[in-house]
Protein backbone atom coordinates (compact mmCIF):
# COMPACT_ATOMS: atom_id res chain seq x y z
CA UNK A 1 0.00 0.00 0.00
CA UNK A 2 1.58 3.54 -1.07
CA UNK A 3 1.86 5.82 1.52
CA UNK A 4 0.02 8.44 0.13
CA UNK A 5 -2.58 8.78 -2.98
CA UNK A 6 -2.18 12.01 -4.92
CA UNK A 7 -5.40 12.92 -7.12
CA UNK A 8 -5.25 15.12 -10.24
CA UNK A 9 -8.63 15.64 -11.94
CA UNK A 10 -7.76 16.86 -15.43
CA UNK A 11 -10.01 18.37 -18.10
CA UNK A 12 -8.44 19.61 -21.06
CA UNK A 13 -5.04 19.80 -19.45
CA UNK A 14 -2.86 19.62 -22.31
CA UNK A 15 -1.28 22.78 -21.67
CA UNK A 16 0.01 21.53 -18.26
CA UNK A 17 -0.48 18.24 -17.00
CA UNK A 18 2.65 17.35 -17.79
CA UNK A 19 4.18 19.81 -15.56
CA UNK A 20 2.04 18.83 -12.88
CA UNK A 21 2.79 15.33 -12.54
CA UNK A 22 6.58 16.09 -12.89
CA UNK A 23 5.74 18.38 -9.98
CA UNK A 24 4.48 14.88 -7.94
CA UNK A 25 6.93 12.80 -9.48
CA UNK A 26 9.80 14.77 -7.69
CA UNK A 27 8.22 14.40 -4.13
CA UNK A 28 10.91 13.54 -1.31
CA UNK A 29 8.52 10.51 -0.52
CA UNK A 30 8.71 8.84 -3.83
CA UNK A 31 5.81 5.65 -2.52
CA UNK A 32 2.97 7.47 -3.73
CA UNK A 33 0.51 6.51 -6.32
CA UNK A 34 -0.76 8.82 -8.66
CA UNK A 35 -4.32 9.03 -9.62
CA UNK A 36 -5.40 10.93 -13.02
CA UNK A 37 -9.22 10.78 -13.39
CA UNK A 38 -8.93 12.23 -17.30
CA UNK A 39 -12.41 14.09 -17.15
CA UNK A 40 -13.92 13.79 -20.45
CA UNK A 41 -11.18 16.01 -21.85
CA UNK A 42 -11.69 16.91 -26.01
CA UNK A 43 -7.68 17.65 -26.17
CA UNK A 44 -4.46 15.58 -26.15
CA UNK A 45 -4.49 14.96 -22.56
CA UNK A 46 -5.12 11.14 -22.93
CA UNK A 47 -2.29 11.13 -25.69
CA UNK A 48 -0.27 12.93 -23.15
CA UNK A 49 -0.65 11.17 -20.22
CA UNK A 50 0.21 7.73 -21.89
CA UNK A 51 3.46 8.72 -22.98
CA UNK A 52 4.50 8.94 -19.28
CA UNK A 53 6.90 5.67 -18.00
CA UNK A 54 5.86 5.70 -14.55
CA UNK A 55 4.49 2.26 -12.71
CA UNK A 56 2.40 4.78 -10.01
CA UNK A 57 0.43 6.03 -12.22
CA UNK A 58 -2.80 5.28 -12.98
CA UNK A 59 -5.21 7.06 -15.38
CA UNK A 60 -9.13 6.36 -14.60
CA UNK A 61 -11.09 7.89 -17.97
CA UNK A 62 -14.47 9.02 -17.77
CA UNK A 63 -17.93 11.30 -19.07
CA UNK A 64 -17.22 14.76 -18.19
CA UNK A 65 -18.90 15.31 -14.97
CA UNK A 66 -16.85 18.40 -13.51
CA UNK A 67 -13.83 18.52 -11.10
CA UNK A 68 -15.93 17.07 -7.68
CA UNK A 69 -17.09 14.14 -9.46
CA UNK A 70 -13.75 13.61 -10.77
CA UNK A 71 -12.06 13.96 -7.23
CA UNK A 72 -14.77 11.47 -6.01
CA UNK A 73 -13.63 9.22 -8.39
CA UNK A 74 -10.02 9.20 -7.86
CA UNK A 75 -10.62 9.24 -3.93
CA UNK A 76 -12.58 6.07 -3.72
CA UNK A 77 -9.65 4.25 -6.22
CA UNK A 78 -7.03 5.32 -3.65
CA UNK A 79 -5.38 2.61 -1.73
CA UNK A 80 -3.88 5.07 0.80
CA UNK A 81 -5.41 6.35 3.74
CA UNK A 82 -3.82 9.48 3.15
CA UNK A 83 -5.16 11.01 0.27
CA UNK A 84 -3.28 14.46 -1.57
CA UNK A 85 -5.35 16.79 -3.98
CA UNK A 86 -3.80 18.69 -6.75
CA UNK A 87 -5.64 20.26 -9.83
CA UNK A 88 -3.70 20.06 -13.40
CA UNK A 89 -2.39 23.26 -13.50
CA UNK A 90 -1.03 23.51 -10.36
CA UNK A 91 2.47 23.06 -8.61
CA UNK A 92 4.10 21.83 -5.66
CA UNK A 93 7.17 21.99 -3.75
CA UNK A 94 9.37 18.66 -3.41
CA UNK A 95 8.77 18.44 0.30
CA UNK A 96 5.24 19.58 0.32
CA UNK A 97 3.83 15.85 0.53
CA UNK A 98 6.95 14.92 3.39
CA UNK A 99 6.05 17.56 5.82
CA UNK A 100 2.22 17.35 5.39
CA UNK A 101 2.56 13.43 6.27
CA UNK A 102 5.10 14.03 9.05
CA UNK A 103 2.51 16.79 10.72
CA UNK A 104 -0.24 14.51 10.45
CA UNK A 105 1.53 11.36 11.77
CA UNK A 106 2.86 13.63 14.79
CA UNK A 107 -0.91 14.40 15.21
CA UNK A 108 -3.11 11.48 15.21
CA UNK A 109 -6.39 13.78 16.23
CA UNK A 110 -5.96 15.70 12.61
CA UNK A 111 -7.26 14.58 9.77
CA UNK A 112 -6.30 18.01 7.48
CA UNK A 113 -3.05 19.29 6.58
CA UNK A 114 -2.58 22.64 4.97
CA UNK A 115 0.19 24.76 3.35
CA UNK A 116 0.71 28.12 2.28
CA UNK A 117 -0.11 29.15 -1.27
CA UNK A 118 1.39 31.54 -3.81
CA UNK A 119 -0.37 32.06 -7.15
CA UNK A 120 1.60 31.84 -10.48
CA UNK A 121 0.66 32.90 -13.82
CA UNK A 122 -0.38 31.28 -17.17
CA UNK A 123 3.69 30.81 -17.83
CA UNK A 124 4.11 30.18 -14.07
CA UNK A 125 7.15 32.30 -14.33
CA UNK A 126 5.40 35.21 -11.63
CA UNK A 127 5.35 34.81 -8.71
CA UNK A 128 2.81 36.38 -6.19
CA UNK A 129 2.78 35.79 -2.18
CA UNK A 130 -0.81 34.66 -0.58
CA UNK A 131 -1.74 35.07 2.81
CA UNK A 132 0.51 33.29 5.53
CA UNK A 133 -2.14 32.33 8.18
CA UNK A 134 -1.47 30.02 10.97
CA UNK A 135 -4.77 28.42 12.16
CA UNK A 136 -4.65 25.32 13.81
CA UNK A 137 -7.65 22.82 15.09
CA UNK A 138 -10.83 23.65 15.35
CA UNK A 139 -10.96 25.91 12.47
CA UNK A 140 -14.62 25.59 11.29
CA UNK A 141 -15.88 29.13 12.26
CA UNK A 142 -13.16 30.53 10.50
CA UNK A 143 -13.05 28.41 7.36
CA UNK A 144 -17.26 29.75 7.29
CA UNK A 145 -15.79 33.49 6.38
CA UNK A 146 -13.01 32.49 4.02
CA UNK A 147 -11.68 29.69 2.57
CA UNK A 148 -7.98 30.11 3.82
CA UNK A 149 -6.80 26.80 2.25
CA UNK A 150 -6.97 29.13 -1.50
CA UNK A 151 -7.69 26.10 -3.64
CA UNK A 152 -7.85 22.60 -4.46
CA UNK A 153 -4.21 21.73 -4.37
CA UNK A 154 -3.66 22.19 -0.68
CA UNK A 155 -4.63 19.34 1.71
CA UNK A 156 -3.51 16.17 2.77
CA UNK A 157 -6.11 14.82 4.11
CA UNK A 158 -6.92 11.67 5.65
CA UNK A 159 -9.13 9.25 3.42
CA UNK A 160 -11.43 8.02 6.07
CA UNK A 161 -12.20 11.70 7.10
CA UNK A 162 -13.17 12.26 3.64
CA UNK A 163 -16.03 8.98 3.43
CA UNK A 164 -17.27 10.18 6.88
CA UNK A 165 -18.36 13.79 4.77
CA UNK A 166 -19.15 11.98 1.92
CA UNK A 167 -16.82 13.71 -0.27
CA UNK A 168 -16.78 16.50 -2.26
CA UNK A 169 -20.55 17.81 -3.02
CA UNK A 170 -20.77 16.93 -7.08
CA UNK A 171 -23.86 19.82 -7.84
CA UNK A 172 -21.41 22.32 -7.10
CA UNK A 173 -19.57 24.58 -9.61
CA UNK A 174 -17.70 26.95 -7.82
CA UNK A 175 -16.34 26.74 -4.46
CA UNK A 176 -16.85 22.96 -3.94
CA UNK A 177 -13.74 22.95 -2.55
CA UNK A 178 -14.52 25.42 0.32
CA UNK A 179 -17.73 23.82 0.79
CA UNK A 180 -15.90 20.28 1.35
CA UNK A 181 -13.37 21.97 3.68
CA UNK A 182 -16.33 23.24 5.75
CA UNK A 183 -17.66 19.65 5.85
CA UNK A 184 -14.11 18.29 7.37
CA UNK A 185 -14.41 21.20 9.49
CA UNK A 186 -17.02 20.74 11.27
CA UNK A 187 -15.96 17.16 12.56
CA UNK A 188 -12.19 17.01 12.61
CA UNK A 189 -9.09 18.88 13.64
CA UNK A 190 -6.84 21.25 10.84
CA UNK A 191 -2.91 21.66 10.55
CA UNK A 192 -0.67 24.07 9.23
CA UNK A 193 3.09 23.50 7.73
CA UNK A 194 4.08 27.41 8.04
CA UNK A 195 5.97 27.00 4.66
CA UNK A 196 4.95 27.95 1.12
CA UNK A 197 4.57 24.71 -0.75
CA UNK A 198 1.82 25.13 -3.36
CA UNK A 199 1.76 27.23 -6.58
CA UNK A 200 -1.54 28.09 -7.32
CA UNK A 201 -1.65 29.33 -11.41
CA UNK A 202 -4.28 31.93 -12.42
CA UNK A 203 -4.88 31.82 -16.50
CA UNK A 204 -7.37 33.26 -18.38
CA UNK A 205 -9.85 30.43 -18.70
CA UNK A 206 -9.56 29.73 -15.33
CA UNK A 207 -12.79 30.05 -12.75
CA UNK A 208 -12.22 33.99 -11.86
CA UNK A 209 -12.10 34.56 -15.86
CA UNK A 210 -16.11 33.99 -15.63
CA UNK A 211 -16.58 36.52 -12.72
CA UNK A 212 -20.38 36.99 -13.26
CA UNK A 213 -20.75 32.90 -13.45
CA UNK A 214 -18.63 32.97 -10.75
CA UNK A 215 -20.16 34.85 -8.53
CA UNK A 216 -23.72 33.42 -9.12
CA UNK A 217 -22.90 29.72 -8.29
CA UNK A 218 -20.14 31.03 -5.12
CA UNK A 219 -23.29 32.72 -3.64
CA UNK A 220 -25.34 29.06 -4.50
CA UNK A 221 -22.66 27.48 -2.64
CA UNK A 222 -22.90 29.92 0.52
CA UNK A 223 -26.37 28.97 0.54
CA UNK A 224 -25.59 25.04 0.43
CA UNK A 225 -23.11 25.41 3.56
CA UNK A 226 -25.05 27.79 5.90
CA UNK A 227 -27.94 25.21 5.45
CA UNK A 228 -26.16 22.73 7.42
CA UNK A 229 -24.32 25.87 9.88
CA UNK A 230 -25.89 25.78 13.22
CA UNK A 231 -28.08 28.50 14.55
CA UNK A 232 -25.45 30.28 17.15
CA UNK A 233 -23.50 30.41 14.00
CA UNK A 234 -26.03 31.43 11.64
CA UNK A 235 -25.02 35.93 12.22
CA UNK A 236 -21.63 35.21 10.58
CA UNK A 237 -23.20 34.45 7.03
CA UNK A 238 -22.87 38.28 6.88
CA UNK A 239 -19.26 38.16 6.99
CA UNK A 240 -18.97 35.53 5.00
CA UNK A 241 -20.80 37.53 2.25
CA UNK A 242 -18.60 40.04 3.02
CA UNK A 243 -15.53 38.50 2.64
CA UNK A 244 -17.02 37.01 -0.46
CA UNK A 245 -17.70 40.31 -2.42
CA UNK A 246 -14.61 41.74 -1.52
CA UNK A 247 -12.72 39.09 -3.06
CA UNK A 248 -15.44 39.63 -6.06
CA UNK A 249 -14.28 43.17 -6.12
CA UNK A 250 -11.00 42.04 -6.75
CA UNK A 251 -11.65 39.60 -9.53
CA UNK A 252 -13.90 41.94 -11.35
CA UNK A 253 -10.77 44.99 -10.72
CA UNK A 254 -9.04 42.06 -13.15
CA UNK A 255 -10.93 42.04 -16.10
CA UNK A 256 -12.18 45.68 -16.43
CA UNK A 257 -12.77 46.35 -20.07
CA UNK A 258 -15.15 49.50 -19.83
CA UNK A 259 -17.17 51.90 -17.70
CA UNK A 260 -20.06 49.70 -17.08
CA UNK A 261 -17.45 47.25 -15.22
CA UNK A 262 -15.87 50.03 -13.81
CA UNK A 263 -19.88 50.51 -12.33
CA UNK A 264 -19.76 46.79 -11.51
CA UNK A 265 -16.91 47.00 -9.27
CA UNK A 266 -18.39 49.27 -7.33
CA UNK A 267 -21.24 47.72 -6.35
CA UNK A 268 -19.36 44.84 -4.98
CA UNK A 269 -16.78 47.19 -3.10
CA UNK A 270 -19.56 48.94 -1.61
CA UNK A 271 -22.01 45.56 -0.60
CA UNK A 272 -18.69 44.57 0.98
CA UNK A 273 -18.27 47.36 2.80
CA UNK A 274 -22.28 47.84 3.24
CA UNK A 275 -21.92 44.05 5.06
CA UNK A 276 -18.64 44.33 6.87
CA UNK A 277 -17.93 48.08 7.48
CA UNK A 278 -14.53 47.15 9.55
CA UNK A 279 -13.60 46.82 5.76
CA UNK A 280 -12.71 50.39 5.84
CA UNK A 281 -10.21 50.61 8.32
CA UNK A 282 -8.18 47.97 5.81
CA UNK A 283 -5.09 49.47 3.49
CA UNK A 284 -6.19 47.05 1.08
CA UNK A 285 -10.25 48.58 1.09
CA UNK A 286 -8.48 52.11 0.76
CA UNK A 287 -6.67 50.58 -2.29
CA UNK A 288 -9.68 49.80 -3.92
CA UNK A 289 -11.85 52.41 -3.35
CA UNK A 290 -9.00 54.97 -4.72
CA UNK A 291 -8.14 52.61 -7.78
CA UNK A 292 -11.72 52.34 -8.53
CA UNK A 293 -12.39 56.45 -8.15
CA UNK A 294 -9.68 56.41 -10.57
CA UNK A 295 -11.43 54.47 -13.24
CA UNK A 296 -14.27 56.63 -12.63
CA UNK A 297 -12.75 59.84 -13.49
CA UNK A 298 -10.23 58.66 -16.14
CA UNK A 299 -10.59 57.78 -19.98
CA UNK A 300 -11.05 54.17 -21.24
CA UNK A 301 -7.55 54.57 -22.79
CA UNK A 302 -6.22 55.25 -19.56
CA UNK A 303 -7.72 53.11 -17.60
CA UNK A 304 -5.84 50.49 -19.58
CA UNK A 305 -2.97 51.46 -17.60
CA UNK A 306 -4.00 51.21 -14.22
CA UNK A 307 -4.82 47.57 -15.04
CA UNK A 308 -1.22 46.71 -14.41
CA UNK A 309 -2.39 47.45 -10.57
CA UNK A 310 -3.84 44.38 -11.34
CA UNK A 311 -1.45 41.91 -8.85
CA UNK A 312 -1.16 44.20 -6.36
CA UNK A 313 -4.68 44.50 -6.17
CA UNK A 314 -5.26 40.71 -5.82
CA UNK A 315 -1.83 40.43 -3.91
CA UNK A 316 -3.26 42.62 -1.16
CA UNK A 317 -5.97 41.18 -0.87
CA UNK A 318 -4.51 37.76 0.05
CA UNK A 319 -1.91 39.31 2.43
CA UNK A 320 -3.89 41.61 4.18
CA UNK A 321 -7.69 41.31 4.07
CA UNK A 322 -7.55 37.67 5.23
CA UNK A 323 -5.11 38.02 7.40
CA UNK A 324 -6.84 40.76 9.33
CA UNK A 325 -10.62 38.99 9.12
CA UNK A 326 -9.58 36.22 10.53
CA UNK A 327 -6.88 37.34 12.84
CA UNK A 328 -8.71 40.10 14.61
Amino acid sequence: MPQISVIIPAYNAQKTIIETINSVQKQTIQDIEIIVVNDGSTDNTQTLLQTINDPRLKIISSPNERVSAARNKGIKAAQSEFIALIDADDLWTNDKLELQLAKMIANPDVAVVYSWTDEIDESGRKSYPGARLYLEGDVYQELLIVNFLANGSTPLIRKQAIETVSGFNVNLEYGEDWEFYIRLAAKYKFAVVPKQQVFYRKSSTSATSKVAVMEKNLLITLDVIYQLVPSHLQHLKKQSLAALYHYLTAAYFAHVKNTNDIDIVGKKLWKSITLNPKYLLEPVTRFYFFKWLLMKLLTPQLIKHLLSLRSLCLCGKKLFIIKDELQS
